[in-house]
């Protein structure tokens, strides 16, 4: 009997603790307590059609200007980011929807309280680990046509 109970609880131990495991790895769900942190766009991936091109995002600045920034995202949605080249906003983050169609939110405060700006960003989630995740923009490149900006988030 004794030997039922100790094999019993071996296995219940290593199920919990494989699964565990394996949701602190990857694949968390997008929530404010998963994204808070320090984060640095460590890569940026860019699929627009044609000869398209995009002046600014955030109406902020080219993307390239993006990478290598730095992103503060503190759970409470107060934030920022700061670009390499030292240009700093603040912004109020959120996420939007759940599941796989979770998005990253912000609005640049611009001195403002949040309540008060009334545009914003959205961003579709993918992949989050407790170490990176991505963020991609979906850009409207007219005649029925659309390309995207993939942002990858490496926490610092």
């Amino acid at each position: 009997m004794k030997k039922n109970i100790y094999s019993l609880f071996l296995i219940f131990a290593t199920l919990f603790f494989s699964c565990s495991s394996s949701k602190n790895a990857s694949n968390l769900k997008p929530t404010r307590n998963h994204l808070a942190g320090n984060w640095a766009i460590t890569n940026i991936n860019v699929d627009f059609p044609g000869n398209f091109k995009v002046s600014q995002i955030f109406d902020e600045a080219p993307y390239q200007d993006f990478e290598g920034s730095s992103w503060n995202l503190i759970r409470n949605g107060n934030g920022s980011f700061t670009l390499s080249n030292g240009t700093k906003e603040n912004i109020y983050w959120s996420i939007y929807g759940n599941g796989d169609d979770a998005q990253l939110q912000f609005k640049k405060l611009n001195g403002m309280k949040p309540r008060n700006v009334e545009t914003g960003y959205r961003l579709m989630l993918g992949p989050i680990s407790r170490e990176t995740f991505t963020a991609k923009s979906i850009i409207n490149a007219g005649a029925d046509s659309t390309g995207s900006i993939t942002y990858t988030f490496t926490k610092k």
